[in-house]
């Protein structure tokens, strides 16, 4: 394998990141200020050429990537593989209202225990799932500089999975609009970068 850039570029803000709601695999737009965050981000980043897009097929990760797509040229991909964690039942509600419900349930999974809400997905499956999906985009790609748009959980576990630090914690989540830059050889994943992020 030649060297690649990999970029992991978390989606921009919805209303559900505002309202503090668990937003999983509902298809929740970017708002206003996502969609300036995602323009501004992706006046950025084209400056590192990126010759492959493929993005997650909800479409606040698709618009964002879409932002880019037109800057560059390229047509994004989009792939159901890269999605958001499930966190099922939860989808929807804010931290206090699941609480209401399922108590025990969210006061293991805020402890960083690998659990899954109810009806979705633990983190290391959900992370397990995304690194799975970027490994083999990057292993088949005959490009360079690659873009992977997601959002912030699943970015996160693969990130962690991929560096060898899985379940470790020690990688934050990035915010919204905000990416890592990675470099991957046949010697593995190098982190050049993380968090960076335009207000």
């Amino acid at each position: 394998m030649t060297a690649k850039t990999v970029l992991f570029w978390r989606h921009g803000q919805t209303d559900f990141n505002v309202e503090g709601r668990f937003q999983g695999q509902t298809d929740v737009p970017l708002n206003d200020t996502g969609r300036r965050q995602a323009e501004e981000a992706a006046r950025l980043l084209s400056g590192l050429s990126p010759e492959l897009i493929v993005a997650s097929d909800l479409s606040r990760a698709a618009e964002t990537a879409e932002k880019l797509a037109r800057i560059v040229g390229v047509e994004t991909v989009h792939d159901a593989r890269l999605r958001e964690a499930a966190f099922g039942e939860w989808e929807g509600s804010i931290r206090a209202e699941v609480a209401e419900t399922w108590p025990d349930e969210l006061a293991e999974w805020v402890s960083g225990a690998d659990v899954a809400p109810p009806g979705g997905e633990s983190r290391s499956e959900s992370g397990q799932r995304v690194a799975a999906a970027v490994t083999d985009i990057v292993d088949t790609a005959t490009v360079d500089t690659i873009v992977i748009v997601a959002h912030g959980a699943v970015l996160r576990g693969a990130a962690e999975i991929l560096l060898g630090l899985t379940g470790t914690g020690r990688i934050g989540v990035l915010g919204n609009c905000g990416h890592g830059e990675f470099g991957c050889s046949e010697r593995g994943w190098v982190l050049r970068s993380w968090g960076t992020t335009l207000r």
